[in-house]
C-alpha cells in the first residue's frame, strides 16, 4: 500500500510561497519533488526555499520528466484548462486554484478530462464547503427545519472600519485580478456562492449586474515579489501578504475586467438573496461591523461572522440544539486564534483551506476516495461565477444546468 505522494507545483505564485509550499514541507505522507515557473528566478527561489527536488521553467517538462504523483495548479486562471489537461492525460491528480474556469465549456472540458482519466481533483477554494468544519453540522440542521423556509439571505464583502492597504482592491496582480481575463473581483470570490451553497443547496437561476466602479488604478510591481523572495531565509515566514500591504503603489494598470458584481440567486429550495463581490474604497465608521452572511427562514435566523462564533443559529425548533444560550441562540464557535491575523491571511488557528485542501487530496489519492470538493461541487459553484456573469452582459436571468445533492 502507498504511504506517500509525489506532489509537483506550478506557478510559484504568493499563494504558494504563503500556504501551499510550506505546508507541503510539513507533511509526512507527501513529498515536494519539482516546482515550475515560466519566471525562472521565481521557480530556483522555491526549489531553494522549499526544499524541492527539481525546478522548471517549462511546464511539460516537467509532466514529462519529474517523478510526481499530483500537481497543485497555482497559475492564473487562463492557464487552468489547458495545464489541467496535460496533467491528467498523463494520470496525474489535479487541485485546481480558483477559479476553476472562466466559462462552462472551459468547466466541462476539465471535468470530462479528469473522469475520463480517473484521477482525482479538488477545486478550490475549499473554505466554506463540506471540508471545512462546522458546515455538515449547519446543513444537517437546516434539512431538519431549523430555519423552516428559507426566503432570503444577503451575502456582502467585508468593509473594514479603518483606512487600510486592503481598500479597493488588491496590491498586486494585474494578471490575477485586472487584465480582462482573469475574472476581475467576481471570479476572486468563489467564496460566496461556496458559502450560500453549503448552507442552503443547490442554484437554481441568478440575475446580476457587473460594473467597473474606477478604471484607472496603481499597484505593486511584481518585481517587488522577485525581491522578496530573494531575500527569504525562513521557508515557514514567507508570506509576501506581511509586507506587500505597506509597499508603494507604482505601477499603473487599468481594471479591464468588472470589479464589482451585485448578483441575485434563486436557490432550488425557494430561498432568493444578494451577494455582493466587491472591494469598497472607504471604511465604514468605528466599530461598525459590515461584511457577512444572513440567512432568514420562517422558523429561524442564521448568521456568520459575528462576535467569537462562526454562526449563531436562533430558531423556534429548540429541540434541534444540543444547547442555546439566554437569548435562545445556539452557536457554533471558531477555532481561536493563536496570534494576529492580517487580511487576508487565515487566522491564526483557525481553518487554513489551503492546508486542508493538499492534505484531502492526498488522503482521497492514498486512500483511493472522492473529495469532498471535487468535480461535480466545482462545476456547480464556476456555474453560479459564470451565471453572473453572463446575466450581467445578456441582460437576462441565468438558468443554472448543474446541481448538487448536499
Amino acid at each position: 500500500m502507498r504511504t506517500r505522494v509525489n506532489v509537483g507545483v506550478v506557478g510559484c505564485g504568493v499563494v504558494a510561497t504563503a500556504y501551499y509550499l510550506p505546508y507541503l514541507m510539513s507533511m509526512d505522507n507527501a513529498e515536494l519533488v519539482a516546482v515550475c515557473d515560466r519566471d525562472e528566478a521565481r521557480a530556483e527561489a522555491c526549489k531553494r526555499l522549499f526544499e524541492a527536488k527539481e525546478a522548471y521553467r517549462d511546464y511539460d517538462e516537467m509532466i514529462e520528466r519529474a517523478d510526481i504523483d499530483a500537481v497543485l495548479i497555482l497559475t492564473a486562471p487562463g492557464t487552468h484548462v489547458p495545464f489541467t489537461l496535460r496533467a491528467v492525460e498523463a494520470g496525474k491528480h489535479v487541485l485546481i486554484q480558483k477559479p476553476m474556469a472562466l466559462n462552462m465549456e472551459d468547466a466541462r472540458t476539465i471535468a470530462d478530462a479528469v473522469r475520463k482519466a480517473g484521477v482525482k481533483c479538488i477545486v478550490e477554494p475549499s473554505s466554506n464547503s463540506p471540508l471545512e468544519p462546522g458546515y455538515r453540522e449547519i446543513r444537517d440542521v437546516i434539512k431538519q427545519g431549523a430555519l423552516g423556509q428559507p426566503f432570503a439571505f444577503f451575502w456582502t464583502s467585508g468593509v473594514p472600519d479603518k483606512y487600510g492597504p486592503g481598500l479597493g482592491g488588491n496590491p498586486y496582480g494585474a494578471g490575477a485580478f485586472y487584465a480582462k481575463d482573469s475574472g476581475g473581483f467576481l471570479f476572486d470570490l468563489p467564496y460566496a456562492p461556496s458559502q450560500v451553497v453549503a448552507t442552503l443547496g443547490a442554484c437554481k437561476s441568478v440575475m446580476a449586474r457587473g460594473t467597473i466602479s474606477q478604471q484607472d488604478r496603481w499597484i505593486v510591481p511584481d518585481s517587488e515579489y522577485n525581491e522578496f523572495l530573494r531575500s527569504v531565509t525562513d521557508p515557514q515566514n514567507a508570506n509576501y501578504w506581511d509586507v506587500v500591504l505597506d509597499k508603494p503603489r507604482t505601477q499603473y494598470v487599468r481594471q479591464e475586467a468588472e470589479d464589482h458584481f451585485y448578483s441575485v440567486y434563486e436557490m432550488t429550495n425557494g430561498a432568493v438573496g444578494t451577494v455582493w463581490a466587491g472591494r469598497a474604497f472607504h471604511p465604514v465608521p468605528p466599530g461598525m461591523r459590515f461584511g457577512g452572511f444572513q440567512v432568514f427562514g420562517t422558523e429561524g435566523t442564521l448568521v456568520f461572522g459575528y462576535g467569537p462564533n462562526r454562526a449563531s443559529m436562533i430558531s423556534s425548533k429548540k429541540e434541534l440544539f444540543p444547547q442555546t444560550d439566554a437569548d435562545g441562540w445556539h452557536h457554533w464557535p471558531r477555532p481561536k486564534a493563536t496570534g494576529k491575523s492580517q487580511w487576508p491571511k487565515p487566522a491564526p488557528g483557525g481553518f487554513n483551506y489551503y492546508h486542508a485542501s493538499t492534505q484531502h487530496l492526498v488522503d482521497c489519492i492514498l486512500e483511493d476516495r472522492e473529495p469532498l470538493v471535487g468535480l461535480d461541487w466545482g462545476l456547480h459553484i464556476t456555474e453560479m461565477l459564470v451565471g453572473s456573469k453572463r446575466s450581467s452582459d445578456q441582460g437576462v436571468r441565468y438558468e443554472m444546468t448543474t446541481t448538487l445533492d448536499w
